[in-house]
């Protein structure tokens, strides 16, 4: 559908939307539900439209998710996610990741 975005920014899309569903599916999930097919393509067109993936995310992402609770809110956990995806410049990892 938007064959312009760069195609490692859709792949990013596409892991977001990947990592919210599998924790909506957890056994003990943080979040109520994962991104939808729909919100994945809104965010492409976005993207399209010269947003970046942090604007993209505040227009479309956040909404969903409650802000109660604060540092334990779902909407907390979403942006740790997405902030794993956006680079801010510095080589330091957000996440350690262990291989299972």
């Amino acid at each position: 559908m938007f064959p312009s975005v760069d195609s490692q920014m859709l792949k990013t899309v596409s892991s977001i939307s990947f990592l919210t569903r599998s924790e909506a599916k957890a056994d003990n999930p943080r979040i109520g539900s994962g991104i939808s097919t729909r919100t994945s393509v809104e965010i492409a067109g976005l993207l399209f439209d010269g947003f970046s993936l942090t604007e993209a995310a505040d227009i479309t992402i956040y909404p969903q998710y409650d802000a109660s609770g604060g540092v334990d809110s779902e909407r907390t956990f979403v942006k740790q996610i997405v902030q794993k995806f956006v680079n801010d410049g510095s080589d330091e990892e957000l996440f350690d990741e262990v291989a299972d």
